[in-house]
């Protein structure tokens, strides 16, 4: 394989698509999924591949969903961090996070968008590994 290409990319994110099984902590139910997102045309990154965790703790069901950016840049780590900057400034994709209020009575719910801070970990990887996910799902 030689160079890197969006296509690849995507194509290789594709197969890490899923739902896993339902699996208990303690006594909370806990689903994990992975949902890859080609916005390459329009926006940056090149990808988002979605976390999303669904649980259910004191009879409510809540569900986290993490955006995580996901480019194909011959050029590497750094040329990848201004789309990383273009992704944060734009907030196109922002997380979901529950917060779960324990009151003395009623039920309620809201929904409110605030900046947080957020330390991302790149990772630079060699498009060769793309090559041994496909030998290895296939």
């Amino acid at each position: 394989m030689a160079g890197v290409t969006e296509k690849e990319v995507h194509a290789a994110l594709l197969k890490c698509a899923g739902k896993g099984e339902a699996f208990k902590i303690g006594k909370v139910e806990v689903q994990v999924s992975l949902e890859p997102q080609d916005i390459h045309v329009g926006d940056s990154p090149d990808f988002i591949l979605w976390l999303d965790v669904a649980l259910r703790i004191f009879a409510q069901n809540l569900e986290v969903r993490i955006p995580i950016p996901v480019e194909a840049e011959k050029a590497g780590i750094e040329a990848a961090v201004e789309d990383l900057d273009k992704f944060s400034e734009r907030g196109h994709y922002p997380a979901k996070i529950p917060m779960l209020v324990v009151a003395e009575g009623g039920y309620s719910s809201l929904e409110r968008l605030r900046s947080l801070p957020v330390q991302f970990r790149i990772r630079q990887i060699p498009v060769r590994l793309l090559e041994n996910l496909s030998r290895t799902t296939n």
